[in-house]
């Protein structure tokens, strides 16, 4: 299909011609052009899309025809709503409106009823904004639409009950809800339970600094629970100023109470005991604080290997505690290997609980250790039909190869053409050749979330297809089917895995796996800590292996990214002699913290040690790569006994490195 085809009469009014062309692209379904006819296409797109950003507005108008030329190309809705943003005016009220209906809830149209509601409240026109607005649009806007319906109500208590969810934040709000807030507060509506509420999720999960604006708020009889909430936040073992708490307000106190104690736990468990202890005393706490409580600090006793966290683990391990109770209780009977009694707690757990699959890997694993081969043997085998760290492990115990139950899945091309079809679908593959994984996914996003159930795996496919290896993977974890493991572990820069692998000595495999469990081969993923691109490095970690400054674009680099990531897995390996569970939990969590998470003078069993890694994150984490580097090797062809060393090791005593992690030697065991 040539370029000139999509040529149309550049005599049009722009306005009939948005309609026109909104109606066109949302009622017909285009074909996936050839890729030379795309390319001169995104070459338009791109020229096109930078004139509407540097144009005079005054001059927009010269470029409704090469708009209206691209109105099969796929990405032909972001050129219309650019145009429309750079002309946000009360003129063009037909086509915002007529755009904002038409691509309701689609990526194409985010954020611009919200812009349109703000040009709409500045211009003061109440008419036009009450017609726009939708439930949703966040506290500023939400706000106006209050006061503009205040303005006019018959019955204004019906909107003001509306202010409550708005006030009741742990955030403070934005200067123009002040207007309705006031009338709220006026109508005797703001309660002092409601000051409280919002004074409470401000102190633990909020802005403290908005706690003296609500202290004010409140009778002065009232107003030290602020000073408590401050106190116990900034220092938790406030708790033990018993003077402190008059129980004037027994409940508000309580839940400071409890909210200190628990974070005492975590940072001194013998002083949230004598706290615990006193407080008790007081029947305070109802039978769900004492839960929260005994959580904290038997786990926090157990991690920290105290004398007496046996008997907290057994006093928090009941009826209505927290699932991870009772894991953190077999973990810590583990440690010693106290295998009568894990068996005990596994076969008095719940039935689910039993099945679940660490619960009955111990299981097996106890009865070996109790002199029962038979039954742990059957166990084993059971668990060995199935495809993770646990069913893995079995295997290796069991004396048989671990099953992958790898099953392709099994789809028309008919039916994966249908998908690809899809006009969401094509403008995520526009943006990932135009290089815009953001707004690719965004598109993606939409698609996985309006098209059937089935068509899930259609686009797992299609995804695939494309190189798109973590929206493959996405996909498939939407779409429920698992088993298609070549294409949910994809080999991703298998060839530059390789290559560098040689250079640095590190088993492609190895890297895929974490790769896999980091990003999802994502090359552009940032996390909340920094963590950049597709080995998830810290950019000091990048530059301090590089030697030099290095910009972080640099880390979005597929290449570069895995380079260093490699390099960093040579890096811990150097320090934790090649052990790869240590070498994962120290690409999870530091280096450092593992070495103290090593046992203080015994070795240990490698699984019993992976059991009670401290965090939950780094102990799954761990698991998981474990499982994908098996899968990595099996897809690369290379021959594998991870699970078989991984039972027959340990991980050794702290007594056996020195400061710096370089003399760490692990033996067979």
């Amino acid at each position: 299909m040539q370029y000139g085809k999509y040529i149309f009469k550049a005599n049009l009014i722009f306005s009939n011609l948005l309609l026109l062309s909104i109606l066109f692209t949302v009622n017909a379904t285009a074909q996936l052009l050839p890729d030379n006819g795309q390319a001169q296409l995104r070459t338009e797109f791109e020229r096109v899309e930078k004139a509407l950003r540097t144009t005079a507005r005054s001059k927009l108008g010269g470029l409704d025809d090469d708009i209206a030329a691209l109105q099969d190309y796929p990405l032909h809705p972001y050129l219309v709503r650019q145009r429309l943003y750079r002309d946000l005016t009360i003129a063009q009220r037909p086509q915002i409106e007529t755009f904002l209906a038409t691509y309701a809830g689609q990526p194409a149209s985010y954020g611009l009823r919200a812009s349109w509601l703000r040009y709409l409240a500045e211009a003061d026109n109440k008419t036009v904004f009450l017609a726009n607005y939708r439930e949703g649009m966040g506290a500023t806007i939400t706000c106006q639409y209050l006061q503009y319906k205040l303005e006019d109500a018959g019955n204004p208590k019906y909107w003001l009950n509306k202010v409550k969810p708005i006030w009741l934040s742990g955030q403070s709000q934005p200067d123009e809800c002040d207007p309705i807030f006031k009338q709220w507060e006026a109508a005797g509506m703001l309660s002092d339970s409601l000051i409280i509420g919002r004074m409470r999720k401000a102190a633990t999960s909020g802005n403290p600094r908005l706690v003296p604006y609500l202290q004010k708020k409140l009778p002065k009889r009232s107003r030290y629970l602020g000073d408590l909430w401050l106190s116990v936040r900034n220092a938790p073992d406030y708790v033990l100023n018993f003077r402190r708490f008059p129980l004037n307000h027994k409940e508000q106190e309580t839940h400071i109470l409890v909210y200190g104690i628990k974070k005492l736990a975590w940072q001194a468990p013998g002083k949230a005991v004598k706290a615990y202890h006193y407080w008790k005393r007081k029947r305070l706490f109802n039978q769900q604080e004492l839960h929260d409580i005994h959580r904290a600090i038997a786990l926090s006793k157990a991690i920290e290997d105290e004398p007496d966290a046996l008997a907290w683990l057994e006093k928090a391990d009941v009826k209505g505690a927290d699932q991870d109770v009772k894991r953190w209780h077999m973990a810590y009977l583990l440690r010693y290997q106290r295998w009568g009694k894990v068996l005990a707690l596994i076969e008095q757990a719940p039935q689910q609980v039993q099945q679940s699959n660490n619960f009955a890997y111990w299981r097996a694993r106890s009865l070996a250790a109790l002199g029962k081969p038979e039954q742990a043997e059957k166990l084993f085998a059971e668990l060995a039909g199935e495809r993770h760290f646990y069913g893995f492990m079995a295997s290796a115990r069991a004396g048989v190869s671990p099953e992958l139950l790898h099953a392709p899945v099994s789809r028309t091309s008919d039916q994966v053409s249908e998908v690809e079809k899809y006009p969401a679908a094509q403008r995520a593959y526009e943006f990932l050749q135009l290089g815009r994984q953001f707004q690719a996914r965004r598109e993606w996003h939409y698609l996985l979330t309006h098209v059937d159930s089935a068509q899930l795996k259609d686009a797992a496919l299609i995804a695939n297809k494309w190189g798109w290896y973590d929206q493959s993977i996405i996909s498939f974890t939407r779409s429920g089917y698992l088993n298609d493991v070549e294409k949910r572990f994809p080999l991703a820069y298998a060839s530059q895995f390789s290559a560098v692998g040689k250079t640095y000595d590190i088993q492609p495999a190895f890297a895929m796996a974490i790769a896999r469990r980091e990003s999802s081969f994502m090359p552009d993923a940032v996390s909340p800590a920094g963590a950049t691109g597709l080995m998830q490095l810290m950019p000091g970690t990048a530059r301090y292996l590089a030697k030099k400054n290095l910009k972080r674009s640099t880390l979005f680099e597929p290449e570069q990214n895995l380079q260093f990531g490699v390099q960093y897995l040579r890096y811990l390996g150097d320090k934790l002699a090649d052990n790869p569970v240590l070498v994962s939990a120290s690409y999870n969590a530091g280096w450092r913290k593992v070495l103290n998470w090593l046992p203080a003078s015994n070795n240990i069993a490698t699984d019993i040690w992976i059991e009670n890694i401290p965090y939950k994150e780094t102990r799954n984490y761990v698991k998981a790569v474990m499982a994908y580097r098996y899968i990595y090797e099996h897809q690369l062809g290379t021959p594998s006994s991870l699970f078989e060393q991984l039972t027959n090791s340990h991980i050794p005593a702290a007594t056996q490195i020195d400061h710096s992690g370089q003399q760490l030697q692990l033996a067979p065991r």
